[in-house]
């Protein structure tokens, strides 16, 4: 479920890995493919508006940063980097 969805940020953030790098990247690509299947068609440029929107709303905030401080912004970073990296990949 959504444990091992944020497992994967959290395993990163623990690494001290950054949001730009493979290992949150790829939990954010995680994050994308498991909207796309379940919820709606989701590519990157609707996912960054989809991040964008858990640093705005206050209640994603919380949530995400009830799990680990901070982490609201580094699932919108790693977001981003991997919408970025999913674009110029080309597929």
């Amino acid at each position: 479920g959504s444990d091992a969805l944020h497992k994967g940020f959290t395993d990163a953030i623990d690494a001290g890995a950054p949001p730009t790098g493979e290992a949150a990247m790829d939990a954010a690509e995680a994050h994308r493919l498991n909207i796309n299947a379940r919820f709606y068609d989701c590519p990157p440029q609707f996912h960054r508006n989809l991040a964008d929107m858990y640093v705005s709303d206050p209640r994603f905030t919380a949530t995400y940063d009830e799990i680990r401080p901070g982490m609201a912004h580094y699932v919108r970073d790693a977001i981003y980097a991997n919408a970025d990296r999913q674009e110029t990949s080309g597929s």
